[in-house]
């Protein structure tokens, strides 16, 4: 009669227990940082992850031992390579040299960053903001994680979980800076329910960590930009150019061409011509199917072409203006009119009170994030920027021959925009831009080290 009790009680206990502990392990290990200064930052970034997936997951009663997070608000395109970098200038990155790794080099006339060099570490690491991560992926394993997507992916993404706990592990500095890839590939290709999967598991490997650490720690974990789950349509921009007379081409030959670099599969496009011809080529895409608006740069002002009208940015100082031309493609003349009646009548609004105003619309932070994306933000910078609606991409074609996407970014909107950002130690701002991100943070200090093995 003992026996048969005693294992009864075996498997009716023992599975109390674990969940007894993992409700409250994770306090426990976190609860020496609110009696004791924590002597290391454990920081990882999170490639494509958005707040309302994070948010949701929390809900769930994941990420416990994390306060709230916070609206980390992207670039414009809202692109890793350029997210990124602007998120770790205060400590020294700087502006990379396209908007994806597949780009076209101005000055040398061609396209450079091809399968090859994706796969090369001294081409892929050295040199960028990849840098400054304690734990990247190398390159070549990076590569490797579309070798049979969505499966290779999910390794790939396993595997970086261990490794990332390892470099922990044995990193004692009082920053560790960590990134994963793989997140954002996961959400394109595989879909939501294979991002939640990795995200539980990261959640486990950053319990992990705090346990392995010999000292109390905080954890920051932040992502670049957002995916947007739902299904995608192509947009077609190359038949109506070809038909207006332009030719696509990998490099500028002569006053038609038009150099059209696609990578990823992602919301928005970049698009390289003669400084002639930008009026005529925004005119042209932002007439088509799926697409949002097109913008580019004369004369320091930013043009806005869309389905809505004609708009432009200007900026001084810390103040930028939005004028309408025709009509009002980005629906700010209302915000701008009932501003102006009180704060005088030359249309320059300042910065905080654009960020106060749209930081939640349906194009967050507009006005900055066109300027900015317009005017820098990349090395080689677009000639013209197209930004399409939620729902519609472009890229690769060898991509598409081999996935259906599930998932993509780079577009304005809020699904593609909204990172977030959450930490242990405290709440931060409920939004918050990319370039404000390292400071709120505490501007920490980082050692570069050597990229992954």
């Amino acid at each position: 009669m003992l026996t048969t009790i005693h294992k009864v009680w075996k498997y009716i206990a023992g599975p109390m227990l674990v969940v007894v502990a993992a409700t409250t392990l994770p306090m426990q290990v976190f609860a020496q940082q609110e009696k004791t200064a924590p002597s290391r930052h454990i920081i990882i970034c999170v490639d494509g992850v958005s707040i309302s997936t994070i948010s949701d997951m929390q809900a769930e009663g994941h990420f416990k031992m994390f306060h709230s997070p916070s609206h980390m608000i992207s670039t414009f395109p809202s692109l890793t390579n350029a997210a990124i970098s602007t998120i770790l200038g205060p400590s020294g990155s700087k502006p990379p040299r396209g908007y994806e790794d597949n780009y076209f080099d101005i000055e040398e006339n061609k396209m450079r960053g091809g399968v090859i060099d994706r796969l090369r570490s001294d081409r892929f690491i050295h040199g960028t903001f990849r840098e400054l991560f304690d734990y990247h992926p190398s390159a070549i394993k990076s590569g490797l994680g579309y070798a049979a997507p969505p499966i290779s992916i999910y390794l790939e993404s396993v595997t970086d979980l261990i490794r990332l706990r390892q470099k922990a592990r044995k990193n004692q500095q009082p920053v560790f800076l960590a990134y994963t890839g793989a997140s954002d590939s996961l959400a394109h290709i595989g879909g939501e329910k294979l991002l939640r999967s990795f995200l539980k598991q990261l959640d486990e490997t950053v319990l992990d960590i705090a346990r392995d650490s010999k000292a109390p720690v905080v954890v920051t974990i932040f992502s670049d930009h957002g995916n947007d789950f739902r299904k995608y349509k192509r947009a077609g921009l190359k038949a109506p150019l070809e038909r207006a007379g332009f030719k696509l081409d990998t490099g500028i030959r002569d006053d038609r061409s038009i150099v059209f670099p696609q990578f990823g599969l992602i919301g928005s496009a970049v698009l390289f011509t003669r400084e002639a011809n930008e009026r005529h080529v925004a005119g042209i895409v932002s007439s088509l199917e799926g697409v949002d608006f097109a913008a580019y740069e004369s004369g320091g002002v930013v043009q806005v072409v869309g389905p809505g009208g004609e708009a432009t940015i200007e900026k001084r100082g810390d103040k930028f203006r939005y004028s309408a031309v025709k009509g009002d493609p980005l629906n700010l003349l209302s915000f701008v009119q009932g501003y102006s009646n009180g704060n005088g009548a030359d249309g320059f609004i300042s910065d905080s009170a654009w960020f106060a105003a749209t930081r939640n619309n349906a194009r967050p932070d507009v006005v900055k994030r066109i300027y900015e994306g317009a005017t820098s933000g990349v090395q080689n910078r677009g000639s013209v920027i197209v930004n399409f609606e939620d729902g519609y991409y472009s890229g690769s074609s060898f991509l598409d021959a081999i996935t259906i996407l599930q998932a993509t970014h780079g577009n304005i909107g809020q699904a593609q925009s909204y990172g977030f950002v959450m930490s242990t130690k405290s709440d931060l701002p409920p939004y918050l831009r990319a370039d404000d991100l390292w400071t709120l943070l505490g501007s920490p200090m980082l050692v570069r080290s050597k990229p992954d093995k």
